[in-house]
């Protein structure tokens, strides 16, 4: 870490001088007065980790994603959403922003726009966690053997990957009960599903996400593909919405899922899930209507 040299403040900008670099703070920077107070308490180390916290999101965003006058762009276009304010309020508090950065360039790699605007939608009403490689948390309730309540053919035991072609899951958000593997928060579930069976955590790439229904005040959405990485054993409490970046394993296997990111379409558990909804379910737009 850099060591604080010196510092000048006034009354639009500040700028911190260390061993390697100099680093200065105009008064429109999200941190300006937090790195303001650092420096009166002489906690340097805060101070220099505030000021750069901007800088970070400029480097690792290769230039697709920078912060300029306080406002966090992607490709030269301001982004005013949930995200943004995820992304402000990291860097006011000096955190790591990198994970809200993998998600929104895996949001980005999305091919519709319309669920691209829709998960905004959703994340803005449940404040589930970003996990470090930029995808996001959710729940969803299962039956007692572990499999989805509908069909009865997906296996959502820990481990499992759920997928089905996306031209086959319902795009329509008007079209609240339809085709799809579904997400929620637990409102949603508080609401509709109650917690009966076994409530798993799943990991979802933001550009898997195809479409969230207009009912349920944005509680629950579809996608085309998640992982099972864990359950969730404490009832209608909502254990993942008390961090917006996941730091932490949600169990002791979690860490083994989360870097599992397999993108190969046809691993065998994959794949067996893929050939049951196919046989039996890939003609109706019901069967999976609201699991």
């Amino acid at each position: 870490m850099s060591e604080y040299q010196g510092h000048l403040v006034t009354s639009s900008v500040i700028t911190i001088v260390t061993d390697i670099e100099t680093l200065t703070v105009p008064v429109s920077h999200l941190a300006f007065d937090k790195v303001k107070q650092a420096l009166k308490e002489a906690d340097y180390a805060e101070a220099i980790k505030l000021a750069d916290a901007a800088k970070v999101v400029n480097d690792f965003g290769d230039g697709q994603v920078y912060v300029k006058g306080g406002v966090v762009h992607w490709n030269n276009k301001p982004l005013h959403n949930s995200l943004t304010k995820r992304i402000s309020g990291m860097i006011r508090d000096g955190f790591d922003v990198k994970p809200m950065v993998l998600f929104l360039e895996n949001l980005m790699s999305n091919p519709s726009g319309r669920a691209v605007k829709e998960l905004y939608r959703f994340l803005e009403s449940n404040n589930l966690p970003i996990t470090p490689d930029g995808y996001f948390l959710a729940y969803k309730n299962v039956n007692d053997s572990y499999m989805d309540k509908h069909s009865g053919t997906f296996n959502n035991s820990i481990g499992s990957t759920c997928k089905m072609p996306r031209n086959q899951v319902m795009d329509d958000p008007n079209q609240t009960c339809s085709s799809g593997l579904h997400f929620c928060s637990i409102e949603y579930l508080k609401g509709f599903w109650g917690t009966d069976g076994h409530t798993m955590i799943i990991k979802i790439n933001p550009a898997d996400v195809v479409s969230i229904p207009v009912d349920y005040d944005n509680s629950k959405g579809r996608c085309c593909k998640y992982k099972v990485i864990g359950e969730h054993t404490n009832g209608t409490e909502d254990t993942l919405s008390e961090k917006s970046v996941l730091d932490t394993p949600y169990d002791e296997g979690y860490n083994a899922y989360l870097n599992d990111i397999d993108d190969n379409p046809y691993d065998m558990e994959e794949e067996t899930n893929f050939q049951e909804w196919e046989r039996g379910f890939g003609d109706s737009v019901s069967d999976h209507s609201c699991n």
